[in-house]
């Protein structure tokens, strides 16, 4: 592979925010999911309606999909990590674009 100096600006810009992405921020591969249940108490406002709002993250776990509370005090941690994947899965699709464009032209200019 050719030096990163030989890479066009956007793309080394993408490589090393990615980096700083996988290696300096926790990061889950997952959706948030807004959920409304029912306790089940008699008396409780959830039967005449009002349900009970929390996340959930729905991700791959060894290999099953899986839906997992989030609890309150978590709920940041959480929004962040697939916040940081999201940005992560940004940066790859400039990379992608930049390695596809740089193979492309390169068998273009052999024909």
């Amino acid at each position: 592979m050719k030096p990163r100096s030989s890479l066009p600006q956007k793309e080394r810009n993408a490589r090393s925010k990615a980096a700083q992405l996988i290696h300096g921020k926790p990061l889950i591969l997952g959706s948030l999911v807004k959920m409304a249940n029912t306790c089940g108490k008699p008396n409780c406002k959830c039967t005449k309606g009002e349900k009970h709002k929390s996340w959930c993250v729905s991700v791959r776990y060894k290999g099953k999909r899986k839906m997992l509370h989030i609890s309150r005090e978590l709920e940041g941690a959480f929004f962040e990590a697939v916040r940081t994947y999201k940005e992560l899965w940004e940066q790859m699709e400039i990379i992608s674009e930049a390695s596809l464009e740089r193979i492309i032209s390169s068998r273009k200019s052999k024909e």
